[in-house]
């Protein structure tokens, strides 16, 4: 049985908070394929700026283009209004039939989850990785979620590998990560500033941003490199 890892998102811009807790989750799980999907229309960003899907999916296939076995997927675009995540790994389950998949989510989401669409269904079919951030969340996430979703809790080492579940049934793992003092939020506002970046994208996402002038109102983002 293969395993599939989903990881959705804005990515607006994709950075290393997102890539490191990924590729971690990519060698703990031994994933056979790793697919991030940028938002198309997401529900919780309604009204707000969005850097459009094109750059998006650009910076993504920039940033992950070194790694085996990790791909982006154009899925969300090709759907029209807002994507939900639910509607989009039925989709997944369709396409991949006896294969098992893994949708990756923060620890913040997670918290949350009892406030997404039809959120009883995501563990119907996708098992759950939660890149959790012991150091700001402990023990106080499972008191935040769902109570019919506490049993399936299972906290997971890094890189130790994963034993799938019996057949039928889903897991939430809560996979640890380092904390990266790094978000979309605050990248954004540097790069409006004229504020460096320095390591906080790869090389290739920050000349990306550089050649199309993303993220700025006026003037070019300085060099942080």
């Amino acid at each position: 049985m293969r395993r599939v890892g989903v990881f959705g998102g804005t990515f607006d811009p994709v950075h290393v908070g997102h890539l490191g807790p990924a590729l971690r989750a990519l060698a703990t799980f031994r994933f056979d394929e790793l697919v991030f999907i940028p938002a198309g229309d997401p529900p919780h960003k309604q009204g707000e700026p969005l850097t459009p899907f094109a750059h998006r999916f650009a910076m993504l296939a920039l940033a992950t283009q070194p790694y085996d076995r990790v791909f982006v997927s154009d899925l969300e675009q090709q759907r029209p209004g807002p994507t939900y995540t639910v509607d989009t790994l039925q989709l997944l389950r369709e396409r991949h039939g006896s294969d098992r998949l893994y949708f990756l989510m923060g620890s913040d989401s997670f918290a949350q989850i009892a406030t997404w669409h039809r959120w009883e269904e995501l563990v119907e079919l996708a098992d759950l990785v939660v890149l959790h951030r012991a150091t700001a969340w402990g023990d106080e996430l499972a008191a935040r979620v769902p109570a019919r979703l506490r049993p399936l809790l299972e906290r997971v080492e890094p890189d130790a590998g994963v034993r799938a579940p019996e057949p039928g049934r889903t897991r939430v793992y809560l996979l640890d990560h380092e904390p990266f003092p790094v978000s979309a939020t605050l990248l954004r506002d540097r790069l409006r500033r004229g504020q460096p970046i320095g390591e906080l994208v790869p090389q290739e996402v920050y000349r990306y941003i550089v050649k199309y002038h993303l993220y700025q109102h006026s003037g070019e983002p300085t060099d942080g490199r």
